[in-house]
């Protein structure tokens, strides 16, 4: 028996209206998406000794988030990092910077939902906790701090950026930065139609209007998740943007992990 056409309309319908419910319903959870596992960062070049020590930062009554401090021994400066990360990225990796970065700290904390840390992520909850990330690492630092930076990979620009714009940061670096999430939607023809019901928008842009933070701009070679012209958008917009590099040999995935990035932060960040 023949399928009408009315039918066929009525079953796609029902898919999309299926499909942008769910969207609606479980948001947080589908940007976000989920830490299954650890990636290594390979050991860097320098040879510096460290102590990483887990944190339990209660940002909450109830919800607590995992993290971790990698401190150099007898650094001569304290020079302190702070990095966001994106989609799916447990930041456990992070600790193993130092040796690439030498005498720096540097400072992670797992999402809301990630790893061990409670809760569940949001845009709202995210930007909020990032504010009290920044402020419970200046005071652990307390005056000894010579220089304060901070990171913020993909969807972690706009925690970064969140920083950035609300406190006194030495300088600000991103990787595969964005405009808005909903300028990345519009780009994808399976999510277009589904723009309107976006409500975690992590928009970047008027942060960018007022940071006053020298910020370096990292791309992937390779990167299909954002594109370079997105990311330049907001370069665009940024009151003091320092240098663009493209990192040959990544994409989206490998970007931060990968060793010349590594590198190219390092060179940087300590003026080699």
């Amino acid at each position: 028996m023949p399928v009408s056409l009315a039918t066929l309309a009525l079953s796609a319908f029902s898919g999309y209206a299926a499909s942008t419910s769910l969207f609606w319903v479980a948001q947080g959870r589908i940007i976000f998406g989920k830490a299954r596992h650890v990636r290594p960062l390979l050991r860097g070049p320098v040879a510096t000794r460290q102590m990483v020590h887990p944190i339990r930062l209660a940002v909450t009554s109830k919800v607590k988030l995992e993290g971790w401090c990698a401190r150099p021994v007898d650094a001569p400066q304290r020079r302190v990092l702070i990095y966001f990360g994106g989609r799916n990225e447990h930041v456990g990796w992070v600790s193993g910077m130092p040796t690439y970065l030498g005498p720096w700290t540097i400072y992670a904390f797992n999402y809301r939902g990630f790893g061990q840390s409670g809760g569940r992520a949001s845009e709202t909850t995210a930007r909020a906790d990032a504010l009290k990330i920044f402020d419970e690492v200046s005071r652990l630092e307390g005056l000894g701090c010579t220089e304060m930076v901070v990171v913020g990979r993909s969807l972690g620009t706009a925690m970064a950026m969140t920083v950035a714009a609300r406190r006194e940061v030495s300088r600000l670096v991103l990787l595969s930065p964005f405009e808005s999430l909903e300028q990345l939607v519009r780009q994808r023809p399976l999510l277009h139609s589904m723009r309107w019901t976006l409500r975690q928008k992590f928009d970047c842009r008027d942060d960018a209007a007022v940071i006053q933070a020298r910020t370096a701009i990292l791309l992937a070679a390779q990167d299909t998740r954002i594109s370079h012209p997105n990311s330049m958008a907001l370069v665009a917009r940024l009151r003091n943007a320092g240098p663009v590099v493209v990192v040959p040999e990544t994409n989206h995935k490998t970007l931060p992990r990968h060793p010349s990035t590594q590198a190219t932060l390092a060179r940087y960040l300590n003026g080699t």
